[in-house]
């Protein structure tokens, strides 16, 4: 798929134009201007093309949560560690696969960072919506850091209850105020997709890429299914149980391409209370063949899905 298919322009990240690596060479040594721009372009220059160059990531949850401490529920800003994954490795897309990995946190901290996602909501509204127990569908932004620069990535998040109510769930990425794509809630057919939640226990979210919503270009879809109405039995996926839980990555027409694995991992009581709090490790192996920007939109499609099916609601504690 070209830029001009889904017109994206070539200064999203990834196609770093020869002009603009040129322009760097000519102003290297022009002074305090020149300095501050190079300080910026490693990040740029990181960014351009890696996701290309690499057979997966593996995304784990760092955020800290203050449980009720005064009688009052909260929850602080999550936090995203997005690491490279390892050679060799594959997400799984089945329990009975041998050799399964189950990383530790260990083992993912020593792994290369790709991005290291903050989010940005509204401490008011985390408390509000934890109270009535709606927390995960919270308005936020996700701003991509890499070497601890802020890169022009950014995941806008609307506060939506969901397109049961007739307001599908959206997310938008941007760079640099373009447009990327979005993920949005599959309710294209509302009875099938009511049933389909109401019935099987099974959520899917479409990943789209375009530079604006009349040119978006479905590309996959992510179905997440609790029950064992899906392609495995996700029954108790996730847990000390059994530890994987498999988001199904499909074609626009339905055909299964692989598998994202959350696993809630492996490494002694430190996962298990991960586990509880609902906080989860996510391997995924990226399509072959897929774009920079596909697999970057992919990446916000397991946010998406992480933040709508897989977060906590702030109802988990009642009586």
């Amino acid at each position: 798929m070209s830029n001009t298919d889904t017109g994206l322009s070539s200064s999203l990240p990834g196609a770093v134009r020869p002009e603009v690596a040129q322009h760097a060479a000519e102003v290297s040594h022009a002074g305090p201007v020149a300095e501050s721009y190079e300080q910026q372009a490693p990040a740029i220059q990181m960014m351009a093309g890696n996701l290309e160059a690499l057979d997966g990531v593996v995304i784990r949850e760092v955020a800290d949560m203050i449980m009720g401490a005064i009688g009052i529920p909260y929850e602080q800003a999550n936090k995203y560690e997005v690491k490279q994954l390892p050679a060799g490795v594959k997400a799984a897309t089945d329990f009975n696969q041998p050799n399964t990995w189950l990383p530790s946190k260990q083992e993912i901290q020593a792994l290369p960072e790709v991005f290291f996602v903050s989010e940005e909501s509204s401490a008011c509204d985390r408390v509000c919506m934890t109270w009535i127990g709606c927390l995960n569908l919270r308005e936020l932004k996700l701003h991509f850091y890499q070497n601890n620069a802020k890169t022009p990535l950014l995941v806008d998040r609307p506060c939506k209850v969901g397109g049961s109510c007739c307001c599908p769930l959206e997310l938008t990425l941007t760079n640099n105020g373009q447009m990327v794509g979005m993920v949005v809630e599959d309710f294209d057919s509302y009875c099938g997709q009511w049933c389909a939640q109401t019935c099987a226990c099974t959520y899917t979210q479409k990943v789209l890429v375009g530079s604006n919503r009349q040119s978006l270009v479905h590309k996959y879809s992510l179905v997440n299914s609790y029950c064992c109405c899906g392609r495995v039995n996700n029954c108790f996926g996730g847990t000390c149980c059994k530890p994987n839980f498999f988001i199904d990555v499909v074609s626009p027409d339905g055909k299964f391409i692989n598998a994202v694995q959350m696993t809630y991992g492996s490494g002694g009581a430190e996962d298990c209370c991960r586990m509880g709090a609902q906080m989860n490790n996510y391997v995924m192996s990226f399509p072959p063949g897929s774009t920079h920007w596909e697999r970057l939109m992919l990446l916000t499609g397991v946010l998406s899905v992480e933040y709508a099916y897989h977060s906590r609601k702030g109802d988990e504690n009642s009586d």
